[in-house]
């Protein structure tokens, strides 16, 4: 089922007429009172809803959220049309970037939205306790998820746990483990309280679970990570779909393995709304995510680093990873529902070599090719995973060899992932695997290919490169220090309680 998700949460507007003794003190008739608001269960579903909606804004998961992460890493490459941005491919970004900025007051749009929903929840005397109880549960699961992504974008940030209406509500920034603190906080407290099963869109025990692991994971919690991640597995719920690529095509969302999506709908056109846009683009519902990556834009194309690390025998490897077609196609190749149709690529970036000739390079994943020829604006429904069961089972496998657990267990969840896509087993491709550091090398390798655009890369270099697992500066091409995204410049200019001194190191 999808969501159509649309509220707008007003504060007090307030009209003040003078040149009287006694001044009349008016509420804006078109704005809710948030005091007059919060009645009814409906009501109280709305504001939570709201937190959906800007979850699915252009700042957020509809455009900004996906690509940004993905420019953090190595494995994708900026184009001459890229215009969200290109920087990060090398480290460049400042504290004046519009995309920085609009990226971060997105985030903190959202975590207002569910600090309001949960302050009405809070002053709410109609509602059922238990109810109440669900409501304050699923805003805690997106600001939770809001304060990750925060902390793992730009460490320590301020952070607010009730609605700021004024300048004087301004809040300093807090430490990187601080706001991570605080999404875990928040997410097991979602844990707790959310059910098993709920409406298709809407965070659940699983999907809290997931987020609350993953954040554990950035934090270096690894026992209660694995904890966590045991339980999800322990749930049953979620499962491998049998073919990889089915999770990236529009008819098949909410299938198993997805713990939470964003959804789409085949409804209206895109909206471009660069103002904010935090409404979620109305009946505007469909996604751009095939159009960004896809022939014609190629805002983010495949690198050569990730070009060189699937496996395939063209290149002279012993075999060719079956996800190699669900990831990658290059110019000249036939796509459609019967291979009638043959991409020709906008050569709008540099080649890459692939098996010793230089050729355009195209991201397939989350595309259309398979369903038609491709047309020159690729609007699609496809909801936009933000966590997988694959990616569960790689992350527990890297926390038993982290925590010094059952290896033997790390090499099966590892192999679970290649047998579902009818890889070679770790054995049987050659890949070492007898020691810790041999098994920790192949969860690297395996989550690259594996989870390929989904951003999880840049959070993955990073923390293996806190952990001393791999050198993320020489992956990379540059300081750590620009691992973290600058704290806008407008958030120092505006907020009262934070100066430049709390800038990121490595940022005027």
């Amino acid at each position: 089922m999808k969501l159509r998700i649309l509220i707008l949460l007003g504060l007090i507007g307030f009209l003040y007429y003078g040149c009287q003794e006694e001044d009349l003190t008016q509420l804006d008739p078109n704005r809710f009172d948030p005091d007059d608001f919060f009645q009814t269960e409906a009501q109280l579903d709305a504001a939570v809803i709201s937190g959906y909606a800007s979850m699915r804004a252009q700042h957020l998961t509809l455009r900004h959220y996906y690509i940004m992460h993905d420019l953090m890493d190595d494995h994708h490459t900026a184009t001459s049309a890229m215009q969200i941005a290109p920087e990060l491919n090398l480290g460049q970004q400042n504290s004046s970037s519009r995309h920085v900025r609009e990226l971060f007051d997105a985030f903190y749009d959202m975590i207002h939205r569910m600090n309001t929903a949960l302050d009405g929840i809070t002053a709410n005397t109609t509602v059922s306790d238990a109810k109440k109880l669900e409501f304050e549960a699923e805003a805690k699961f997106l600001r939770g998820w809001a304060y990750n992504e925060v902390a793992t974008l730009w460490g320590g940030a301020p952070i607010y746990l009730t609605r700021a209406l004024s300048t004087e509500d301004y809040q300093p920034r807090s430490s990187r483990e601080a706001v991570f603190a605080q999404a875990q906080s928040d997410l097991r407290f979602a844990v707790d309280n959310l059910a098993i099963d709920r409406t298709q869109g809407r965070g659940n025990k699983g999907s809290a679970r997931g987020f609350l692991a993953r954040s554990l994971m950035q934090s270096g919690d690894l026992e209660e990570a694995k904890q966590v991640l045991n339980d999800i597995v322990a749930m049953n719920k979620y499962v491998l779909l049998e073919n990889y690529g089915d999770n990236f095509i529009v008819e098949n969302d909410f299938l198993g393995e997805a713990l939470f999506e964003v959804i789409f709908a085949p409804n209206g056109g895109y909206n471009w709304d660069d103002s904010g846009d935090s409404s979620g683009g109305g009946p505007n519902s469909q996604s751009a995510r095939a159009q960004e990556y896809g022939p014609f834009w190629r805002n983010a194309v495949p690198s050569q680093a990730l070009i060189d690390l699937i496996p395939h025998v063209d290149k002279g490897d012993d075999y060719t990873d079956p996800r190699w077609d669900e990831i990658i196609i290059l110019n000249g190749e036939s796509y459609g529902p019967n291979d009638e149709f043959v991409i020709d690529i906008n050569a709008n970036s540099a080649p890459i070599t692939f098996a010793g000739r230089s050729v355009l390079a195209n991201f397939y994943k989350y595309g259309i090719y398979y369903r038609q020829e491709v047309p020159s604006f690729q609007l699609t429904s496809s909801n936009l995973i933000i966590m997988r069961y694959a990616d569960v089972l790689l992350l527990l496998a890297e926390a038993e060899v982290r925590s010094g657990g059952d290896l033997n267990r790390a090499r099966d969840l590892i192999n679970q992932v290649r047998a579902r896509v009818g890889a070679p087993l770790l054995d049987e491709a050659g890949i070492p695997n007898g020691s810790a550091d041999e098994i920790m090398d192949a969860v690297v390798f395996e989550r690259a290919i594996e989870l390929v655009t989904e951003q999880v890369r840049g959070r993955d270099l990073r923390r293996w490169h806190t952990a001393g697992i791999v050198d993320a500066e020489a992956i990379l091409g540059y300081n750590e220090q620009k691992f973290l995204l600058p704290i806008p410049l407008d958030e120092i200019i505006n907020n009262p309680m934070i100066t430049q001194a709390d800038q990121n190191p490595g940022y005027n």
